[in-house]
């Protein structure tokens, strides 16, 4: 039987520490958070009901409607912590009006969008936003654009129903930002995700990365293409995804994760191909070594 383990008390310390700094730069952020969005509180309040006012142009109605906030763009077509601020401040808003519509939590719409590494970029057509409302089960997506007219930008928002192609009207909301460049400042949701060393969890350990230190590379021998989804076909999608794969001595697969994601289910499409890829193995002095190695998936229709 084994004993009970002694933990350090200076790991203890020191892992406090760690949740002491974390918790105040969480707090900070959200004070950060809150300081940016509040001069628009009133506005915010009154686009929302706008939007809710007029709901069922885009056949969402009460007690049978759930709403996607999508990411809000900026004028560049990408996203920053103020637009996503200005979504997050829209979205509960929307869910404090409500009265019977439903509203999906941006938190697991943030999680989903760091754990799979999907780009403002890809999202930002309407095809893509409907999609995305789907892993939800909405029923339909709001969509935001900031656009710069003269020394002040306007929100322009519209819900999309997922299912057909009825818009609601719409809506804008004036914002006077005194530091575009800085509101502006691009980020995506992954990016702050914390990195580490990568880890196999089929190896248990720190895995080299091919082409490095003298780490061959693996070569895929068996490469099947992968197979197109029927939204990424409806919507004509053409992209690239990266994945960082774990490749065994034996030269097959271990742990994928993505690295750059794209849209309407594609990465696991690309997940459940490179599976089924098989490599001749990367060497270090001759002999095969496992390594970890990022593999592009291209998606082209032909």
């Amino acid at each position: 039987m084994f004993g009970r383990s002694r933990i350090p008390r200076c790991f203890v310390l020191m892992a406090a520490f760690f949740f002491l700094v974390d918790g105040a730069c969480i707090a900070q952020d959200q004070q950060d958070s809150s300081e940016a969005i509040s001069p628009y509180r009133a506005d915010l309040e009154s686009l929302a009901a706008r939007i809710l006012k007029r709901a069922d142009k885009a056949n969402c109605r009460p007690n049978s409607c759930t709403v996607l906030v999508a990411n809000f763009t900026n004028p560049s077509g990408s996203t920053s912590r103020f637009s996503i601020q200005l979504a997050d401040s829209v979205s509960v808003e929307l869910l404090a009006q409500g009265n019977g519509i439903q509203i999906v939590d941006r938190s697991r719409l943030l999680d989903y969008l760091t754990r799979e590494h999907i780009a403002s970029n890809a999202l930002n057509d309407r095809e893509a936003a409907r999609w995305l409302a789907t892993e939800f089960q909405a029923n339909a997506v709001l969509i935001g654009n900031i656009e710069q007219l003269g020394d002040h930008f306007n929100l322009l928002v519209e819900l999309l129903n997922i299912s057909t192609d009825k818009v609601g009207p719409q809506e804008t909301m004036q914002i006077a930002i005194p530091e575009p460049q800085k509101a502006f400042a691009p980020f995506e949701p992954y990016e702050a995700e914390r990195s580490g060393p990568a880890v196999s969890a089929t190896q248990g350990s720190t895995l080299p990365r091919a082409g490095v230190n003298g780490v061959g590379v693996p070569e895929c021998v068996y490469c099947p293409a992968p197979q197109y989804s029927n939204p990424a076909r409806k919507a004509k999608f053409n992209g690239n995804a990266v994945m960082m794969v774990a490749i065994t001595e034996e030269g097959r697969a271990a742990d994928i994760s993505v690295a750059k994601g794209v849209p309407f289910g594609l990465n696991e499409e690309a997940v459940k191909i490179i599976n089924q890829w098989r490599f001749r193995p990367a060497t270090k002095e001759g002999k095969p070594v496992p390594v970890l190695t990022p593999i592009e998936i291209n998606f082209r229709l032909h």
